[in-house]
């Protein structure tokens, strides 16, 4: 079963939190209280969001986040990839590969499903969660 880790489903509620702020700055503070998620966890997955390009943030007294401006147009593929979340769904398609590749007949049948994966979640833009 494919699950979805802490990360992604932290980062997609905290997209949420940040689109219904209307574009205002808004401290992790104050989402980690209203959003009842682990102040330290949110950090990180605030620092992975701003590097993957869908948030960006200020400093200083009324510094915060908030999303970037064209940040409807991104994806849930944009998203695991600004999480490192969108590592391969079997080893064998991984970087290391397979000891077990000669003779196999599941690797073709891994990609095939993969590569379907990853075209839907292309498909489903940020702004329709």
């Amino acid at each position: 079963m494919i699950t979805v880790s802490k990360k992604v489903e932290y980062s997609i509620v905290f997209i949420l939190f940040l689109a219904h702020s209307k574009g205002k700055n808004m401290s992790l503070t104050e989402a980690a209280k209203k959003l009842k998620l682990p102040y330290r966890f949110l950090g990180q997955v605030a620092t992975n969001l701003k590097t993957g390009g869908i948030v960006e943030s200020r400093e200083g007294k009324n510094g915060g986040y908030q999303l970037i401006k064209d940040w409807d147009k991104k994806n849930l593929y944009d998203l695991l990839e600004a999480l490192g979340e969108n590592r391969a769904m079997v080893t064998c398609l991984g970087d290391k590969g397979c000891a077990r590749v000669k003779g196999c007949g599941l690797k073709r049948v891994w990609e095939k499903m993969e590569k379907s994966w990853y075209l839907e979640l292309k498909k489903v833009k940020l702004s329709e969660i």
